[in-house]
């Protein structure tokens, strides 16, 4: 009879531990739990941001002519895929969009030409590698980057 009381209480003792050990990992990783879920949506914000630089470069911005042709040959293959369009406004009054137009509320995107002859001076479409161009871009009602502007001066 004295070995089932000593199994009983070892066992009782065994089985406090273990609920206590279980209490304490609770109490530790809960709080690591919420600092990852934390980590993780500052990461994809941060992640967001660095998509959305590469545009940002031209937000409120001015620039010369030659960085507008850098642009457009830049963005061509993510412009081809229907994602972003070009809009350039030249001094002898072009007013042309580039691979896709878009609304001016940027929720409305629909195909467009190519820049064909932005480097023929004797064209209206010409882009006056010296020429001074302010920047911005427009975003549809979700916060995308749906377009970049360039308005010569």
């Amino acid at each position: 009879m004295e070995q089932s009381t000593v199994k009983a209480l070892g066992f009782g003792a065994s089985l406090f531990l273990i609920l206590a050990l279980i209490m304490i990992a609770v109490n530790v990783f809960s709080p690591a739990t919420e600092a990852a879920k934390s980590a993780t949506t500052d990461f994809s914000a941060t992640t967001t941001e660095l998509k959305d630089q590469k545009y940002l470069i031209f937000d409120n911005t001015t620039i010369s002519g030659s960085q507008v042709v850098n642009a457009i040959r830049k963005f061509q293959a993510e412009a081809e895929a229907g994602n972003i369009g070009i809009h350039v406004v030249t001094g002898r009054g072009s007013d042309n969009w580039y691979y896709n137009t878009v609304s001016s509320n940027g929720n409305s995107i629909t195909t467009a030409g190519k820049p064909e002859n932005i480097n023929i001076s004797t064209k209206t479409e010409y882009i006056n590698p010296s020429g001074m161009f302010k920047a911005n871009i427009v975003r549809d009602s979700n916060s995308v980057i749906r377009a970049i502007e360039f308005i010569q001066n």
